[in-house]
């Protein structure tokens, strides 16, 4: 029994440290010697149609910068926008009806859903509207606010490459304070984008867009299953498990406040850990086995080990408290037990990365109990004035 336990610890260990510390360092090492060298972009002689889809609930606080972003775009090609308000009470439809007003005729469409459907089923019937003549979609939130040049660098590498079929921006956050939560909120999330740049350096693939703005062919475009709550991670799978690549762009910029609030961080991670389940079983022929392939191997290491991080923290815990009992050290294991709560309670990062993985925790509850809607609320986020 005390070895299985001590196997048991060292598994959950293993896990926990490979997913956070040695996968990251391993693939950002590779995409250094691989990637040092940017290539300049290459002449396009014919840009794509693109329409950007965009899915909006009560978010009239920021739309005016998100909408004055969208037209100031520089992109050469045909540009058109489909928007969608998911019953706003805010006054969010004038704002979109107005921008609609300004623009070309039969460049945007509006439309209010008759009941509260959430985003996945909102961005479904938008692209079930669309004409025939866009050749690649451009999926953003209210939120998110792009430079000039966003577009067009989320479509050059689909131009360069017909293989790639996905590509992803690089966000910049704004409005951090080391008061609360939001320099721990922008720390992690410049890993990520660090790490998925990496990752479709050496795989060709990263795992899963930053879902504020991000670009997809539009032949690739899966309607999303009822109920699944992450959509931006399951079109791009999808993509995948057909073959097609997929290019984190660092050239793509746009900028998103910052989540400031634990509690609401904690309800979208929950929401997101929830969804996060929904694909993991949907996509699983794509993660097992894990050395099947680079993309299996990726998937495998960046988000189902860090998936399972609640469980590898809650059985570790568990056979810590085991080890005590088996050895015959109470009072060791109690010392051990209530630093680690003086930590928790003292150390923000930490305080942090608990609160995550507990809010992971209870969205595989969730997922285990069955989803039932997936209608959502904008995360409170901070936003600071003017555009880039």
């Amino acid at each position: 029994m005390l070895w299985l336990l001590l196997i048991l610890l060292s598994a959950c260990a293993v896990g926990v440290i490979h997913t956070y510390v040695l996968y990251p360092v391993a693939v950002q090492w590779a995409a250094a010697r691989r990637c040092h060298v940017q290539p300049p972009p290459k002449t396009v002689e014919r840009w794509p149609s693109v329409a950007v889809l965009m899915a909006v609930h009560n978010e009239a606080r920021i739309l005016p910068r998100k909408l004055r972003s969208l037209e100031r775009q520089d992109y050469r090609g045909r540009l058109q926008f489909y928007f969608a308000s998911d019953l706003s009470t805010d006054g969010s439809d004038e704002l979109l009806r107005q921008f609609a007003a300004a623009q070309p005729a039969g460049s945007c469409q509006v439309v209010r859903n008759p009941r509260r459907l959430g985003k996945p089923a909102t961005v479904n019937e938008l692209y079930r509207q669309l004409p025939s003549e866009p050749e690649v979609l451009i999926l953003t939130d209210a939120s998110v606010i792009l430079y000039p040049d966003t577009i067009t660098e989320l479509i050059r590498p689909m131009v360069e490459d017909a293989r790639v079929g996905v590509t992803d921006a690089r966000v910049r956050h704004t409005g951090t304070d080391s008061g609360d939560i939001s320099d721990l909120e922008d720390r992690y999330i410049r890993g990520e984008v660090a790490l998925k740049e990496a990752e479709s350096c050496v795989f060709g693939r990263f795992i899963g867009p930053f879902g504020g703005c991000w670009g997809l062919r539009r032949e690739l475009y899966t309607p999303v299953p009822p109920s699944f709550l992450v959509d931006d991670f399951f079109l791009c799978m999808g993509a995948y498990a057909r073959g097609w690549r997929g290019v984190s762009s660092p050239r793509a910029g746009v900028e998103e406040g910052v989540g400031q609030r634990l509690r609401d961080e904690f309800r979208r991670k929950r929401r997101i850990g929830a969804g996060n389940w929904q694909n993991l079983v949907y996509f699983r022929r794509l993660w097992w086995p894990p050395f099947g392939s680079g993309l299996a191997f990726a998937f495998f290491s960046h988000k189902v080990l860090r998936w399972l991080t609640p469980l590898f923290l809650l059985t570790g815990l568990a056979c810590v408290v085991g080890l005590g009992f088996l050895t015959g050290n109470y009072w060791g294991t109690l010392a051990f037990l209530l630093l680690l709560a003086l930590l928790c309670t003292r150390v923000r990062a930490l305080r942090y990365f608990m609160a995550m993985n507990a809010a992971l925790l209870l969205g595989l509850i969730d997922y285990a109990n069955g989803i039932r809607t997936n209608v959502w609320q904008p995360s409170h986020r901070s936003h600071e004035d003017g555009t880039r």
